[in-house]
C-alpha cells in the first residue's frame, strides 16, 4: 500500500504539473473571448481536490517531512490561488499573484512527479 500510495503521489504530482499548462490555455480562452472563465475556475478547483489527495497520498506513502512538506505547500499555494480573483476590485495589485502563483505551482508539482518521470526514463533505457 505505501509504494502505490507514493507511485500515485509522483503521478498526480505530474497530472497536476499538466493541468497547469492546461490552465493557462483555458485562461487565454478567457481573456480571448472564446470562453468564460468558467473552464478555468472549475479545472482549477479540480486541481484543488487533487492536491488534498495528495496531500494524504504522501502521508499514506513516503511520509518524510519532506514530501508532506512539499504537498501541503502545493495544497496552501493553490488555495491562496483560488481566493485571489476575488480581490481584484479592491486589491488589484494582490490579485495580479494568480498567474504568478500559478508558476510555483508548476514548479512544485514537476518537483513531486520528477521520481515518476526519472523511473520511467530509467526503464526506456
Amino acid at each position: 500500500m505505501r509504494r502505490g500510495a507514493t507511485t500515485g503521489l509522483h503521478a498526480l504530482g505530474l497530472l497536476v504539473a499538466v493541468g497547469v499548462v492546461f490552465q493557462v490555455f483555458f485562461a487565454g480562452l478567457g481573456i480571448f473571448g472564446a470562453e468564460s472563465f468558467e473552464l478555468h475556475e472549475g479545472f482549477g478547483w479540480m486541481l484543488h481536490t487533487v492536491s488534498i489527495v495528495m496531500v494524504v497520498l504522501a502521508i499514506a506513502g513516503p511520509r518524510t517531512g519532506r514530501a508532506i512538506g512539499v504537498a501541503v505547500g502545493l495544497l496552501v499555494i493553490i488555495t491562496v490561488m483560488a481566493m485571489l480573483p476575488g480581490a481584484r476590485d479592491n486589491a488589484p495589485y494582490l490579485a495580479a499573484l494568480h498567474p504568478v502563483l500559478a508558476l510555483f505551482v508548476l514548479g512544485l508539482a514537476a518537483h513531486i512527479g520528477m521520481p515518476m518521470w526519472a523511473r520511467s526514463r530509467r526503464s526506456a533505457v
